[in-house]
């Protein structure tokens, strides 16, 4: 492996790029629009939200439900360069790339992954449908996650150190992915998380890396008291994960339903990533099994089904349901009221994820991570696969150690995801 690790050392930048390049030259220079999920919000929100800003700062109200600064962004860009819609995609097809590039760097530093499993856990989520397809229309969804990766980097650096430059840094890029997507305030919770662990003993420390997460959080206060909500007035709040009913307004209740969706992901993926290794290696696990520790994640697995069953409700009920795992669900037998497909993947994801952050340590960035995101998850209107999806492969390459990649066989799993996600690609682009 050592001169493949070698090759993809010195490329992996260009490799990355190529989809990318593909992608462009596909839609014919960008010319042409995406039919991805919720490819519409570009024409319906976003778009008229950048022309409105770009006459001028008011956030007072506009169309999208999102925080402004991807308009902010695509509106400076216009004025530089024109507004013309191949213009304005190709901004975003630079921002998904920075992420993807800053995904390779964040599990060469927190995974300590070699070139090659790292490469290839980041092509895996660049090509996943929920990031790949949302790169060539203009949605929100990729710039937010760009910030959501180099604040999880600063914050890991953070977790080592303590250097307060790197939680000032951190807090800076979590303002910026809040300001991009308000759902990304699960990264706040990362960086709580950290800092009351590295910080407990100080109150003077704990109080100023308080005061920078709260200063982080100022401009969507700001802009929350401006809406009286989540939203601007005239949004459409079903166009946004944390808002339902009526403008302005979030949910105010909590489900599990997002819970054991996510988990559903978790097991999913992380049966695809890691099984490869598993059945190479003597016995395909551990000499001595946690047994407690897979009994507990197993009986959690079941007991969110039983709290809140899985079973697929198409768009047009409320609020319906959408995703290539719901479409899957549906095909399979329903059991105590949930897909029979989902009682195989929660349990599934439920020891999986638990085992995997046992490894990790629980308080180690992968974990945390995962903790808080479902945390999250908790109040999301929409059970969409779109707000889940990438952040489940996150956690997933966070989750991998080196010695889950040491023959050609442990890539199965990951080159299995990456050739799905081409082939649902190339169903839109038919």
């Amino acid at each position: 492996m050592a001169e493949p690790e070698r090759f993809v050392e010195r490329f992996a930048p260009a490799l990355l790029a190529l989809p990318f390049l593909i992608g462009i030259a596909v839609l014919r220079g960008l010319t042409v629009e995406i039919d991805t999920f919720h490819g519409s919000d570009a024409a319906l929100y976003q778009l008229p939200t950048i022309m409105q800003l770009r006459e001028g700062l008011d956030f007072s109200d506009y169309p999208s439900a999102q925080t402004p600064l991807f308009h902010l962004v695509m509106a400076g860009w216009g004025k530089l360069v024109g507004f013309e819609l191949w213009k304005l995609r190709l901004l975003n097809v630079a921002i998904s790339y920075g992420a993807a590039l800053a995904l390779l760097r964040l599990l060469r530093r927190t995974a300590a992954l070699g070139p090659l499993p790292a490469f290839a856990l980041t092509l895996a989520f660049a090509l996943s449908p929920y990031f790949f397809g949302a790169s060539f229309t203009l949605l929100t969804d990729n710039l937010a996650i760009l910030f959501a990766l180099l604040a999880l980097e600063r914050m890991h650096r953070y977790a080592q150190d303590g250097s307060p430059a790197a939680f000032a840094t951190a807090c800076l890029w979590i303002g910026a992915a809040v300001l991009t997507r308000q759902s990304f305030l699960w990264l706040v919770l990362v960086g709580g998380v950290f800092l009351v662990l590295r910080e407990r003993r100080s109150a003077e420390r704990l109080f100023a890396g308080a005061v920078m997460l709260a200063l982080a959080l100022a401009p969507l206060a700001a802009l929350a008291i401006e809406w009286k909500g989540l939203v601007p007035p005239s949004a459409d709040p079903a166009s946004c994960g944390l808002c339902t009913d009526r403008p302005g307004f979030g949910r105010d209740t909590l489900t599990l339903r997002t819970a054991g969706f996510t988990v559903a992901l978790l097991g999913l993926y992380a049966g695809l990533v890691f099984g490869p290794g598993l059945a190479r290696r003597p016995g395909g696990a551990p000499r001595r099994p946690p047994w407690q520790l897979i009994g507990a994640g197993a009986a959690a697995g079941a007991a969110l089904l039983l709290l809140s069953p899985l079973e697929y409700k198409p768009i047009g009920l409320a609020p319906g349901d959408a995703g290539y795992l719901w479409q899957l669900s549906k095909h399979l037998p329903t059991v105590l009221g949930s897909s029979l497909l989902f009682w195989v993947a929660v349990p599934t994801g439920a020891v999986g994820g638990a085992l995997l952050a046992r490894r990790a340590g629980w308080i180690s960035l992968a974990s945390a991570y995962l903790a808080c995101f479902l945390a999250v998850a908790l109040p999301v209107a929409l059970v969409y696969q779109k707000y889940f999806d990438p952040f489940v492969l996150l956690a997933v390459a966070l989750l991998a150690r080196p010695p889950d990649f040491r023959v050609p066989w442990d890539y199965a799993g990951v080159a299995l995801v990456c050739a799905g996600s081409v082939a649902y690609a190339l169903s839109f682009a038919g």
